[in-house]
């Protein structure tokens, strides 16, 4: 699983690549579908103490292998970039169960899973069966189901105003990460250039337009989030309006009132 000869043959966009999307999509479907069984206080405990142990699992090992093939370097280390944050407070929130954690961070998860998925940054681009090929994938998944299991089994209701808040939550934090990259000349959260698979972006804006937009696609991808898990739904129920609701609720007030009389 650690052969040299696996490196630099990973395609974006081809077969291995497109397979690995198919399946990712239909392990949504297939979670979504299952929330009814993750309802069990058994086993959705059962699963979170799953998905934060194969977190641990697998970035422990590929710490230790970084290490063993470049030597200790603190910038690979320290968890400062999105989908590096997103495993570890995913990690914490699961072993806790702190669903207000998840709350904020479920829209970061979904970006950070969805661009990473797209967008493949591996650095060297192993492929099928390299170790980096799965901890790569195998990451970015767990931090998202992780989180989508709030979600889906219905830990909490989520609004708008719930995802406006996530956003300043996470400019905050990307104002202070931006401060790091800028004393310590580090890239964390690609916030000062993009990943070199999308290097156009970096040769047409300069810093600071391209963290600005980058920040602006982040806040469109937390749109697409809640258009597709929250107003709609994977069964293609649509989640009620606020004024289907204040009918029905007129419509009970109406028939307690006719019964009283």
């Amino acid at each position: 699983m650690f052969d040299e000869r696996y490196a630099g043959d990973f395609h974006l966009f081809g077969w291995v690549h497109i397979l690995i999307l198919t399946l990712t999509i239909g392990s949504l479907f297939g979670l979504y579908y299952a929330r009814g069984a993750l309802k069990r206080p058994a086993v959705g405990r059962t699963f979170r103490y799953s998905v934060a142990g194969l977190i641990v699992v697998l970035e422990t090992v590929f710490q230790v292998w970084m290490a063993s093939r470049n030597g200790f370097h603190w910038e690979e280390f320290v968890p400062l970039g999105l989908c590096a944050m997103m495993e570890w407070i995913t990690v914490v929130a699961l072993l806790f169960d702190l669903a207000g954690v998840v709350k904020v961070v479920i829209p970061w998860a979904f970006v950070g899973s969805t661009l990473s998925f797209i967008v493949v940054n591996m650095g060297t681009s192993y492929t099928f069966p390299h170790f980096r090929f799965f901890h790569y994938f195998a990451i970015h998944w767990l931090f998202l189901v992780g989180n989508l299991f709030y979600l889906f089994t219905g830990r909490f209701t989520y609004t708008y105003r719930d995802l406006v808040r996530s956003t300043m939550w996470l400019a905050g934090v990307a104002a202070v990460v931006l401060g790091i990259d800028l004393v310590s000349d580090q890239n964390f959260m690609f916030l000062r250039q993009w990943p070199t698979e999308m290097d156009f972006v970096n040769q047409l804006l300069f810093f600071p337009l391209n963290a600005v937009l980058l920040m602006l696609g982040a806040f469109i991808l937390f749109n697409i989030f809640y258009l597709a898990f929250v107003i709609r739904r994977f069964d293609g129920s649509a989640r009620p309006s606020l004024t289907a609701i204040h009918d029905e609720d007129e419509g009970v007030v109406d028939r307690t009132h006719a019964a009283s009389l």
